[in-house]
C-alpha cells in the first residue's frame, strides 16, 4: 500500500518534556514548611495542660478491697 507524503505519520521524532513546572516546586515546599510547622506546634504545646508527676497519682491507695 502506497502512501501519500501528507498522510505518512512520522514517529522518529520522541516528544520532549517540558519538566516539572515552577509552581509544583513552590507547592511542595510550603507543603513541607506547614508539614514542620504542624509538627513544631505539636512539640511546643504537648505539655499543655499536663502535670507530670501528678501530686495526686501518689495518693492513690493500691491496696483497698473492694466494698
Amino acid at each position: 500500500m502506497i502512501v501519500r507524503d501528507d498522510e505518512y505519520l512520522d514517529f522518529s521524532k520522541v516528544p520532549e518534556s517540558r519538566g516539572i513546572p515552577g509552581g509544583l516546586y513552590r507547592i511542595g515546599i510550603v507543603g513541607l514548611v506547614i508539614i514542620f510547622a504542624i509538627g513544631a506546634a505539636v512539640c511546643l504545646m504537648s505539655g499543655y495542660g499536663h502535670h507530670w508527676p501528678s501530686a495526686t497519682s501518689l495518693r492513690v491507695p493500691l491496696n483497698n478491697p473492694a466494698p
